[in-house]
């Protein structure tokens, strides 16, 4: 009983995803299924959300839970 909650929980964790988008990302990148111009913007892209992951996880304050 206690497997199958925690299963359920972690396909509708945001990190999971995130990880299995990066990871197909990854392969797409290897085998060459993106091109040069698309592996450029994949990388603009994730910079720029790691940039505001950064940012937020900044200015978040831990203690409370309805703001920053």
């Amino acid at each position: 009983m206690k497997g199958e909650s925690m299963g359920q929980s972690r396909w509708k964790s945001p990190v999971l995803w995130g990880a299995i988008i990066a990871l197909v990302l990854g392969v797409l990148i290897d085998v060459g299924v993106l091109s040069v111009s698309q592996q450029e913007q994949v990388n603009t892209v994730v910079s720029k959300v790691l940039e505001l992951l950064v940012l937020f996880g900044i200015l978040n304050d831990p203690t409370n839970k309805t703001g920053f």
